[in-house]
């Protein structure tokens, strides 16, 4: 059965710097959007990484469903709801797409939810050595046989082990561990990755690259260095003007960067046949494919 995304939200309110925030106002918006009551979602992944107080138990995407109230009562008729925290780094929200993806396959459910963002675990609002936005996003998804839905998931990693991206460094910090995050937002190199899951999507894919010369295929690029966009077009060899980068107010929003990339392309959608949600960091990358409408390449 195919997946479409029938509504998105994303929050950079200022008067909160807590992801579980963040997380529960952009799910409330995204339900609103769609004029889906909460209890009628039948899962909702969390790929955010970085939270409040560096919380682990319990799963943030359980905190966050009981903001929002969705799945609250088990009784008779009510859709049983299921969630849990997917993290991969920044590419958390195409591996979530991917897994609701699958459940929709097996109709096991009719709507899912994937949220995404990131605070300094502090949950002040702007810290000057934490290289993120605080943010929270949302993508509601459905079941529709008149959808053209998601193709294959391409990834791009190295084959030996990596050093963290980000980490507590206990032995240093003491008690302060629960407000402490140390981020090496500089290492590695996600232009090398993302080019490799970009290219090995468009082959696997067969999606002709003259689709993005005519304005039937983008490319939502994410912002893990400056002006990354400007960057993967040219190693691509794609017009600058199909890799669309994100508004530049919002920063670095890192596991949200999908979201935010969607939101702000969806006046677009109507001449697209096909979207590349892209995820990159220094240490891997995934590109996985999204047709808003059954024509394909």
């Amino acid at each position: 059965m195919p997946t479409t995304i029938i509504a998105a939200a994303t929050n950079t309110d200022t008067d909160t710097g807590s992801y579980f925030e963040h997380a529960a106002r952009a799910a409330r918006e995204c339900l609103e959007r769609a004029d889906i009551a909460p209890d009628r979602v039948g899962m909702l992944i969390n790929a955010g990484v970085y939270r409040d107080s560096n919380i682990v138990e319990p799963a943030v995407a359980a905190l966050v469903q009981q903001r929002i109230g969705m799945g609250l009562r088990y009784a008779s008729g009510n859709v049983p709801s299921f969630s849990f925290d997917l993290m991969n780094g920044a590419g958390g929200v195409v591996h979530a797409l991917a897994v609701v993806d699958s459940f929709f396959a097996s109709d096991a459910i009719d709507h899912a939810l994937v949220i995404a963002g990131d605070t300094h675990p502090s949950t002040q609002f702007q810290v000057s050595d934490f290289p993120y936005t605080s943010t929270g996003a949302a993508l509601l998804l459905a079941r529709d046989g008149a959808a053209g839905g998601f193709g294959g998931l391409y990834t791009a990693e190295p084959d030996d082990p990596v050093e963290p991206l980000g980490l507590v460094p206990l032995s240093e910090v003491g008690t302060q561990g629960r407000s402490t995050m140390v981020v090496r937002a500089d290492a590695g190199d996600p232009l090398h990755w993302a080019t490799s899951a970009v290219r090995a999507c468009i082959t696997g894919e067969s999606i002709p690259t003259a689709d993005f010369s005519a304005g039937s295929a983008v490319l939502l690029a994410p912002e893990p260095v400056p002006g990354f966009a400007k960057l993967l077009a040219a190693a691509l060899d794609l017009p600058s003007e199909s890799v669309l980068a994100l508004p530049p107010e919002v920063g670095d929003p890192h596991t949200a960067a999908p979201i935010f990339g969607y939101t702000s392309a969806q006046g677009s959608f109507d001449t697209l046949r096909t979207v590349l949600f892209l995820t990159a960091d220094g240490s891997s990358a995934a590109c996985l494919p999204y047709h808003p409408s059954t024509e394909r390449p």
